[in-house]
């Protein structure tokens, strides 16, 4: 993660449980985020996150 708002966050890994769906185009979508290290969704713009290429599973979260 590298979040100038959230300097907290920056080296932190986590996973992407949701994405919002802008009822326009000139919005962009964002991402909630559970970190690894927290208990509570982090919501980050798209290029706040850096994919790592793990995959983890539903059962992992839920």
């Amino acid at each position: 993660m590298d979040s100038p708002d959230r300097p907290e966050a920056l080296g932190k890994v986590g996973a992407i449980l949701g994405i919002t769906e802008p009822a326009d185009d000139r919005t962009a979508p964002a991402y909630a985020v559970l970190l690894d290290s927290d208990d509570s969704l982090i919501q980050f713009r798209r290029e706040q996150i850096e994919p790592t290429g793990q995959m983890r599973t539903r059962e992992d979260y839920y």
